[in-house]
């Protein structure tokens, strides 16, 4: 296979039915896929080269993400679920839209959400998307234009903001407004990706072979970091567009996970890995109002019996 256009990453989960990977080999093109599984789960039936499979060494939605993603070798990079399912055609609304707008860093895919069960409705003929060439672009100021008919844009997150020590004990508001936290549902280009995953692995090691790997989060660390790397590299200022949300037709579907995968996200201690942030870029404000929202939520939290914090060791290569 030559260079992918695009690589789809995807952490797995246990009991994952087979017709999802089949639906997954119906995507068109020059695409490849990167399954990471947790310890122990088996496999699903593939016979697509451009499917990958890779076990984890541990479990957990951090470890396996970035497995993932330190694994893409295409141009772009998209992360979704394996509960998901991806427009057929995606390799060519990759390519419209970098050719339309080649400054942008990413675009955000629009979802349709169907109940755990509509395996028929998931499977369902997609509607043929929009030309984007044709589609008009709404811009802060067209609050009268439908965000589901045009082209939204993305600016970067307000990284810049001060530190505001309130957010321990009243709720953030800095977070609000059209801008994207997180990395998931996105088209980015990979080479800036790759350079933030550089970062955040080194900070995994504690001493000699001892990890600090989190369980959840990698979603808002990726996100986020990658824009911090897009300010530090001086590519972009406060207030510049990064990329678009598009239009419907929606161009993947996601199935709710079944009930004994339904956890409260409200329990899931997001600040083990936001922690990261700040130690990265610790001159913005924002990631450290973000960590300080979410130890003010985590101190109101009920335990769990699941474990969210990994400090094992285990050797350095891959």
């Amino acid at each position: 296979m030559k260079k992918p256009t695009l690589s789809v990453i995807i952490p797995m989960r246990d009991n994952v039915p087979q017709v999802w990977i089949e639906a997954l080999a119906k995507v068109e093109g020059n695409v490849e896929f990167i399954l990471v599984y947790p310890p122990e789960v088996p496999l699903l039936n593939n016979d697509d080269p451009r499917i990958r499979q890779i076990t984890s060494p541990i479990r957990g939605e951090v470890i396996q993400r970035i497995t993932a993603v330190s694994n893409a070798s295409g141009t772009y990079v998209l992360s979704i679920n394996c509960d998901e399912y991806l427009y057929p055609k995606i390799e060519e609304v990759v390519l419209e839209y970098f050719r339309i707008f080649p400054n942008s860093y990413m675009f955000k895919l629009r979802q349709k959400f169907y109940p755990y069960g509509s395996q028929e409705k998931l499977l369902e003929e997609w509607e043929p998307f929009t030309n984007l060439e044709a589609v008009q672009v709404r811009r802060g100021e067209d609050r009268h234009l439908e965000t589901t008919e045009t082209l939204q844009e993305v600016p970067i997150s307000p990284l810049e903001n001060k530190l505001n020590l309130l957010c321990l004990i009243k709720d953030r508001k800095d977070h609000h407004g059209p801008h994207q936290e997180n990395f998931d549902k996105k088209v980015w280009k990979n080479s800036l990706v790759q350079e933030c995953i550089n970062d955040v692995v080194k900070l995994f090691t504690l001493f000699g072979p001892f990890k600090y790997i989190p369980f959840w989060c990698a979603d808002r660390l990726l996100g986020l970091g990658v824009q911090a790397k897009l300010y530090t590299k001086g590519l972009v200022k406060k207030g510049d567009i990064i990329g678009h949300i598009l239009p419907f037709p929606e161009q993947f579907r996601t199935e709710s996970n079944p009930p004994e995968f339904q956890y409260k996200t409200t329990n899931r201690r997001y600040v083990l890995a936001e922690v990261f942030l700040v130690k990265l870029y610790p001159q913005y404000g924002y990631l450290w109002n973000l960590v300080l929202g979410s130890l003010r939520r985590l101190v109101r939290l009920k335990p769990r019996k699941e474990t969210f914090l990994k400090l094992i060791p285990f050797s350095n290569q891959s």
